[in-house]
C-alpha cells in the first residue's frame, strides 16, 4: 500500500521538504502517491498551511503556534491512520516536512509517529555572505570565488541548505552594489556594464532573490559608505572615494553623492520586487565625520531613499563604530520604517567564537548597552557572530553553540548572523582537488555539520544532539553518529581557548586554526604572524578570567589565592584532556580508506594536534614565566622540555603530517601574499625552541659574568 500525501500543488516552498520527505519514505520501504492513491493507503500524510487549510481537514490549528512554527499531529482519517503537518504559513508547513522526514528516518517507520509543536525561537536566522566583486577585502581567498559565486547552480544548493537547516535570511555584502544591479536613472555613466551586461547581472540578481523566497529565505542587500563606483568617480566627481580604493579613511560626500546614493537605494528597490530588504554598515569612510553628523547621513540617504521607493523594505543598521546609541536608537526610533529594524552588533567583536560572554563589541564595549537598556521600542540587537578564526578544518562544537544562544537570547534580540568578513564558503580552493575522498564541491557542503547546528539551534535551541548524531549517521553510518559530534565536541574547543587566552580585536589580530596573529594584511614574514611563545609572555588575556602567563608566575610566587580564575596550567589540562578524548572516540569509528568521513576524521585530528601543541606551549611558557621570576634553571630545562620536539614541537609536526595530504596552499588575507599552510610555520616553531635556549645561554654569560 501506497503513502497517500495531501498538499496543495501550488505550494512551489515545500519542494525541497517534499523531496527529504520521498526519500525518508523510500528508505524505510514505502511508496507514495499524492491525492487518493488507487489502492487504500497505509498512512494519510495531509500537509495544511494556514487556518483555512486546516478546516478543510476537519482540524483547529494549535494557537501557539506562531510565524514559521509547525505541528505535526497524529489521529485516524476514514479508518486510516493520519499524520498531519500543520502551520500558520507555507515557511512552516515546510519545516514541518523536514521534521516528519527526520522522525521517519529515526523512527525506521510511520508508526509510533509522535505529535510535535515547533516555534522559531528567533525571528531572524541569517547567514552573512560577502560577495566577491566590490569587496570589502581583497585578495586572492575573493579573486578566487567569482565564478562559482556567479553560478546559480551554487546558489540553488547553498539555498537549499539555508532552508533545511532552518535560515530564513541572506545577507550579501560588499561596498557599493548597486552597478552590478541597474543603470542609475540619473546618473547612468555611474554604471559601466554594456546593456548586455547588465541584462546578465540582472538575470542573475531576479533569479538568486526569487530562488530564496521560494524557499522562506528574505534577502538584504547590505554596503558600506561613502563609496561610488569607480565610473562615477570618473565621470562625476573625481575627487569622490570609489570601491576600488582602500575603505579605511576620512569622510568625502557631497550633495550629489548623496543624491546618487539616495536614488540608488530607491531604485533598487524598485527594480527587484523579492529583495527583502537592505542595510548600511555605518562607519568606513566616515572616519572624520561625528556620530550626528554619520547618523544624519543615513537619514538623508538610507531612510529617505526607502521612504522614496513604491514599496516597503525592512533595514539593517550596523551599530556605529563610534559608540553613542542615543544618537542612533533615537534616530530608529523616530524613524518611521517598517518594524522592527535589525540593528546588528558584533559579538565580541571579529572574533565571536572566544567566549559565549559579551566581553566587546566593535570599536569597544563602553556604552553599548545603551542600544538595549531601556529595551528597544521599534528594532532588534542582532548579533554578529564573526568567524575569522577557522576557515579549512571543519568545526563542529554543539556545546558553545547552545551556551551562546541561552546567554544572549535576551527580548530585545532579534536573531543572529553567521558568517565571515574573509572567507567566503564557496569554490573549496583549500583541498587538494583531485583526491578520492573528496565527495563535495563547495566549501558549505564540506562544512554542513557547522551550518546544520548553528541553523538548527537557532531554529529550537532544545534540539536534542540525537537529532545531529542521526545526521552523521545517514551520511557515514550509525555508528560514526554520537563518537564523530562527541569527537568533534571535545577538540573544537581549541579555538575558544586561544581566543579567551590570548587577547584581539579586529580582523587579522588572530586566527586561531592557523595560531597566527596579524595586525596587518600584508605580513610578508609568517614570523610576524606566528604566534611564538615570546608573544604569549607579553600578552594579556581576552576573557580576564583567564590569567596571563608573567602574572600567573607572580601570583602563584606570592601564594595568592587564584580560586575563580583560569589558570595557564588548567587551561593546558583541559586542551590536553579535550583532545586525548576527541583522538580515543576516532577509535570507535570505522571509515573507509579515502572517504569523506576519513576527511572528517582528519579535522579532528588536526584539531586535536592544535590544542595538544598549544597546551604543551602553554607549560613552556609558565615555565619561562616561573624562571624569570626565580631564576631557577630547572624551570628552564623544563620549559626546553615542553617546547621541544616530545611535546609541542612534536605536537606541530602531526599536525602538519595529518593536513598534508589533503590541503594545499591557500590564499589567507591575514598573511597577504604568504599562501597559508602549516608546514609554513615550521621555522617559527623551532624558533620558539631557540627562544628557550637563548635564555639558558643567557643565563650562563650572566653567570660567568658574576663569577668573574
Amino acid at each position: 500500500m501506497a503513502v497517500a500525501i495531501s498538499v496543495s500543488n501550488d505550494k512551489t516552498r515545500l519542494g525541497l521538504a517534499l523531496g527529504r520527505l520521498h526519500e525518508a519514505l523510500a528508505g524505510i520501504g514505502e511508496t507514495w502517491e499524492y491525492g487518493v492513491p488507487d489502492s487504500p493507503a497505509s498512512v494519510s500524510v495531509m500537509i495544511a498551511s494556514g487556518a483555512e487549510e486546516a478546516a478543510l481537514l476537519g482540524l483547529t490549528p494549535d494557537p501557539n503556534v506562531r510565524a514559521e512554527g509547525f505541528e505535526i499531529r497524529t489521529g485516524d482519517r476514514q479508518g486510516v491512520p493520519a499524520v498531519y503537518v500543520l502551520a500558520p504559513d507555507e515557511t512552516g508547513a515546510m519545516y514541518g516536512v523536514f521534521e516528519l522526514a527526520e522522525r521517519i528516518e529515526a523512527n525506521g517507520s510511520l508508526d509510533g509517529i509522535e505529535g510535535f509543536t515547533a516555534n522559531a525561537r528567533f525571528p531572524f536566522r541569517a547567514l552573512k555572505f560577502n560577495l566577491p566583486w566590490s569587496s570589502y577585502r581583497m585578495g586572492g581567498a575573493f579573486d578566487l570565488q567569482h565564478q562559482a559565486v556567479r553560478d546559480l547552480g551554487f546558489w540553488r544548493g547553498f539555498l537549499d541548505m539555508m532552508a533545511e537547516n532552518r535560515y530564513n535570511a541572506l545577507t550579501l555584502w560588499n561596498l557599493h552594489p548597486f552597478p552590478y544591479m541597474f543603470r542609475p536613472k540619473n546618473f547612468p555613466k555611474a554604471c559601466p556594464l554594456t546593456d548586455d551586461e547588465l541584462a546578465v547581472w540582472r538575470t542573475y540578481w531576479t533569479s538568486l532573490f526569487r530562488m530564496a523566497k521560494e524557499r522562506g529565505i528574505e534577502t538584504y542587500m547590505v554596503n558600506w559608505n561613502i563609496f561610488v563606483s569607480d565610473a562615477f568617480k570618473e565621470h562625476y566627481d573625481g575627487d569622490a572615494v570609489s570601491d576600488l580604493e582602500h575603505y579605511f579613511g576620512d569622510s568625502y560626500s557631497t550633495d550629489e553623492i548623496k543624491r546618487y546614493t539616495r536614488e540608488c537605494v530607491t531604485q533598487m528597490i524598485d527594480e527587484y520586487p523579492d529583495l527583502t530588504g537592505i542595510g548600511t554598515s555605518l562607519g568606513e569612510r566616515m572616519h572624520d565625520m561625528t556620530p550626528q553628523d554619520r547618523q544624519t547621513w543615513i537619514e538623508d540617504v538610507y531612510y529617505e531613499g526607502m521612504k522614496r521607493a513604491g514599496r516597503p523594505v525592512k533595514f539593517i543598521h550596523r551599530a556605529p563604530f563610534s559608540v553613542d546609541p542615543h544618537i542612533t536608537r533615537d534616530s530608529i526610533e523616530r524613524s518611521g520604517l517598517p518594524e522592527p529594524v535589525w540593528v546588528e552588533v558584533k559579538f565580541n567583536w571579529s572574533h565571536a567564537y572566544s567566549s559565549p560572554e559579551l566581553m566587546l563589541t566593535h570599536g569597544g564595549s563602553a556604552g553599548m548597552e545603551g542600544y538595549w537598556n531601556p529595551q528597544p521600542s521599534n528594532y532588534k540587537i542582532t548579533w554578529m557572530v564573526r568567524n575569522e578564526d577557522f576557515f579549512t578544518l571543519r568545526w563542529a562544537q554543539l556545546d558553545f553553540v547552545r551556551a551562546h544562544i541561552a546567554a544572549n537570547g535576551h527580548d530585545y534580540v532579534g536573531g543572529y548572523y553567521v558568517g565571515s568578513e574573509c572567507f567566503v564558503p564557496a569554490d573549496d580552493y583549500s583541498h587538494v582537488k583531485d583526491h578520492p575522498h573528496m565527495e563535495w564541491e563547495y566549501a558549505y557542503e564540506k562544512n554542513w555539520l557547522y551550518y546544520m547546528l548553528w541553523g538548527r539551534l537557532l531554529y529550537d535551541p532544545e534540539t536534542p544532539d540525537a537529532v545531529f548524531e542521526q545526521a552523521i549517521g545517514r551520511r557515514y553510518g550509525k555508528q560514526a553518529g554520537g563518537p564523530l559530534l562527541r569527537a568533534y565536541s571535545s577538540v573544537c574547543g581549541m579555538p575558544m581557548a586561544l581566543a579567551s587566552f590570548f587577547a584581539f580585536t579586529w580582523d587579522f589580530t588572530l586566527y586561531a586554526e592557523g595560531f597566527i596573529s596579524s595586525d596587518n594584511s600584508k605580513c610578508d614574514s609568517p614570523a610576524e604572524a606566528f604566534i611564538s611563545l615570546e608573544d604569549m609572555l607579553e600578552s594579556r588575556t581576552f576573557d580576564p578570567a583567564y590569567l596571563p602567563l608573567r602574572e600567573f608566575a607572580e601570583r602563584e610566587a606570592r601564594g595568592d589565592d587564584m580560586e575563580g580564575r583560569v589558570t595557564p596550567l588548567a587551561l593546558a589540562d583541559r586542551l590536553e584532556a579535550d583532545a586525548k578524548r576527541g583522538l580515543e572516540l576516532l577509535k570507535e569509528i570505522d571509515s573507509p580508506e579515502r572517504s569523506a568521513l576519513e576527511c572528517e576524521k582528519a579535522d579532528i585530528e588536526a584539531w586535536a594536534s592544535l590544542g595538544l601543541y598549544f597546551a604543551a606551549k602553554l607549560r613552556a611558557g609558565v615555565c619561562c614565566a616561573r624562571y624569570e621570576r626565580t631564576g631557577d634553571a630547572a624551570e628552564l630545562r623544563k620549559a626546553a622540555e615542553w617546547i621541544g620536539t616530545e611535546h609541542a614541537a612534536g605536537h606541530w609536526e602531526r599536525l602538519v603530517a595529518v593536513t598534508k595530504e589533503h590541503y594545499r596552499e591557500q590564499p589567507l588575507l591575514h598573511l597577504g601574499a604568504t599562501p597559508f599552510t602549516w608546514e609554513l610555520f615550521r621555522p617559527q616553531v623551532a624558533a620558539d625552541i631557540d627562544f628557550v635556549n637563548g635564555k639558558g645561554a643567557m643565563e650562563h654569560v650572566e653567570g660567568d659574568d658574576r663569577r668573574g
